[in-house]
């Protein structure tokens, strides 16, 4: 006698259990929807609240809906913003300090994490730790130290001044955060690159900085915010009001702050956009970093 092997059919007991797999995970995640937009939206009231107060006008400041909102709203802050004040030439002043310091952060700090993580580099535990003790060091607690050196090597009221202060507060993160993910990638690519003629300066343009894009974006979300919207540094640093960036224009409004709120939150949104612009550039690249740094 023969026996016969008969094949499950398609809809059988093994291609059940995917289907119900799958609303399983389905299930969760809509357990995780339900439990995380109330957060976003919680996360989303100070936004708002900026926004609405922005369209304030001075002659009527009542609100509604617990304040966040005008009674009757206007884009005349705006305008009135526009004109007080050379707002053009303030963010000029912001884009020639922040573009510079991501572009060098990005060049020095991958180039660092390549040195770090694949090349052979004496006291290099050494150089790892200093770097992890940089990123607790607190803006306040350097801002004197920070001054006297600007004015050591005459970069006091000068926007290169800054750019080199926030390109040194950024390299320890920079490079924590690449070198991890050049870690990730396995070693036998190295040493294929090698066999291949390869040298270490091809190794790192064409095969290990493209792959650590996600890393990479990170950072430039991280070096953008802290060059944009840092307040502290250029308010020691700058001195000539043509040099100042554009966080340093709602020191304008503080002695009008009873007259003018609208005007004074109206700039705190134009210095938001180029922030929240980036972020959506990027955002795809942004939690794939992230995990590969937690790993």
């Amino acid at each position: 006698m023969t026996a016969t092997i008969t094949r499950p059919e398609r809809g059988g007991a093994l291609s059940r259990k995917k289907p119900h797999h799958s609303s399983k995970i389905s299930g969760n995640r809509r357990w995780l929807h339900v439990v995380l937009v109330p957060l976003a939206l919680l996360w989303m009231i100070p936004v708002i609240m900026v926004i609405g107060l922005s369209l304030l006008p001075s002659h009527n400041p009542s609100t509604t809906f617990f304040g966040m909102f005008p009674a009757a709203p206007t884009l005349l802050n705006y305008l009135l913003v526009w004109q007080q004040n050379p707002i053009l030439l303030h963010l000029v002043n912001s884009l020639l300090i922040t573009v510079p310091s991501v572009l060098l952060v990005i060049t020095a700090g991958s180039m660092a994490a390549f040195a770090l993580a694949r090349l052979r580099v004496p006291l290099r535990a050494v150089f790892f730790g200093v770097l992890i003790l940089g990123l607790v060091l607190p803006m306040s607690g350097i801002v004197v130290a920070v001054f006297k050196i600007l004015q050591a090597l005459s970069l006091y009221n000068s926007l290169l001044g800054l750019v080199l202060v926030y390109s040194a507060l950024g390299l320890p993160f920079a490079v924590i955060i690449i070198r991890t993910a050049f870690l990730a990638i396995p070693h036998e690519v190295f040493e294929a690159a090698v066999i291949d003629g390869a040298n270490v300066w091809q190794i790192f343009w064409r095969i290990y900085l493209p792959l650590a894009h996600p890393a990479i974006s990170v950072v430039v979300i991280w070096q953008v915010m802290m060059s944009w919207n840092d307040f502290l540094l250029p308010l020691v640093s700058l001195g000539d009001n043509h040099l100042k960036p554009l966080t340093l224009v709602p020191l304008a409004y503080q002695g009008l702050f009873l007259s003018q709120p609208g005007a004074l939150f109206a700039v705190l949104v134009l210095i938001s956009i180029p922030v929240a612009l980036v972020f959506l550039l990027i955002q795809r690249y942004l939690v794939k970093g992230l995990a590969g740094a937690i790993k």
